[in-house]
């Protein structure tokens, strides 16, 4: 690749959605031999929502850079109307209601006829610059790693202790740009429908801990209005709660609104599939766990978040919300194979969870941290 230029999505350019979906899902394929891509109509829905986040698209093209070209809101020419190669892209966040020191979710993909040709190294100065114009200290991305294909590697292991990726491209990449491992999660794996003795087992076992103090409600779909607030407020507790390793994040400002909005966004390209436990005497809230179905791929859906609040931990809650929501999968979403999630190395807990409803370790996800000096 003899040269090449870094523009940003124009909002409503429709084709930059589909390319860079298309090298997401070759990326994927590479990497992990499956595709675990995000769906171009996710993307169109992120990209459009910036109630709460600023969000980035950059894209590498091939070629120079057109003289005359529009320069858009992050300082890089706009992304033509008409769809031309993309060779790389980045992604980014930056939160614009909480955590307005950080620049999240980076993630940087080079198409395998691009790579070492500096399109990955030149879409992360961008960032960097854009990170430092917007007064951020501390950037986040992410790096994946197939459980077991570099099992012979040399390890990164972060500041907890727990956990570890191997030196693979995407580590060696990383460094290169001076990122610090800050955290290693653990993608897993539970292949469904789970069989529904094991989970009347579990269920039963739950609820001789937690019933008649706690009762658990249920749903498809949009939250109820009546528990917006109760949604908020466990949105709110595992943004504290779930263990960060050495990245610096703070508390997220949640409320009943902004439920509702995040709500229209991920219906508008899925559905949620939901269990909230309340306190049977009081009505307070007490846990939560939702599912996301999307509708580009519902054979693979997603565990979202799961919280138990601190004052209502000891009766099982976890457990039985889990066992319960997958109940309620297997009968509303026929379509589904497995279910991916997402923990911590640390979680002892949720990870013990987890494991007795047959989740299986899938791959390793570095989190890794690049701090800006102020003014840098």
């Amino acid at each position: 690749m003899s040269e090449f230029h870094i523009v940003e999505a124009r909002p409503h350019t429709d084709w930059v959605y589909d390319s860079a979906n298309a090298l997401d899902v070759a990326v994927s394929l590479d990497l992990v031999a499956e595709d675990q891509s995000l769906s171009a109509e996710w993307l169109r829905a992120s990209f459009a929502d910036e109630r709460n986040a600023l969000k980035g698209l950059l894209l590498a093209l091939p070629g120079p850079a057109p003289a005359g070209a529009v320069t858009g809101r992050l300082g890089l020419p706009e992304a033509p109307a008409d769809a031309v190669e993309v060779l790389g892209s980045l992604t980014f966040g930056l939160p614009m209601r909480d955590n307005r020191h950080l620049m999240d979710d980076v993630y940087v993909q080079v198409g395998l006829g691009a790579r070492r040709a500096g399109i990955g190294s030149a879409l992360w100065r961008e960032a960097r610059r854009i990170a430092g114009d917007r007064q951020r200290t501390s950037v986040i991305g992410w790096t994946q790693h197939l459980a077991g294909a570099a099992a012979d590697a040399e390890q990164v292991i972060p500041p907890t202790g727990v956990g570890s990726v191997p030196v693979d491209r995407a580590t060696r990449f990383a460094q290169s740009l001076g990122l610090q491992l800050a955290q290693v999660e653990r993608e897993s794996r539970l292949f469904v429908p789970v069989d529904p003795d094991l989970l009347a087992r579990l269920r039963a076992e739950a609820e001789t801990r937690a019933l008649p103090e706690y009762e658990v409600v249920s749903w498809v779909g949009p939250v109820p209005q009546e528990y917006l607030e109760h949604v908020a407020e466990m949105n709110r507790t595992l943004s504290v709660d779930a263990p960060t390793g050495d990245l610096e994040w703070e508390e997220e400002a949640w409320d009943a609104e902004r439920v509702r909005h995040s709500d229209e966004v991920y219906n508008g390209t899925g559905y949620g599939v939901a269990s909230l436990a309340l306190h049977a005497g009081t009505g307070a809230v007490a846990g939560y766990t939702r599912i996301q179905v999307h509708n580009a791929h519902p054979h693979r859906p997603e565990q979202w978040n799961t919280a138990v609040a601190a004052a209502h931990r000891g009766h099982r809650l976890g457990m039985l919300l889990k066992v319960i929501n997958l109940q309620q999968l297997a009968a509303t979403t026929q379509e589904a194979r497995f279910v991916e999630t997402w923990n911590a190395g640390e979680n002892d807990y949720m990870l013990a969870i987890n494991t007795a409803l047959g989740f299986s370790l899938h791959s390793m996800v570095g989190g890794w941290k690049f701090t800006i000096a102020p003014g840098g």
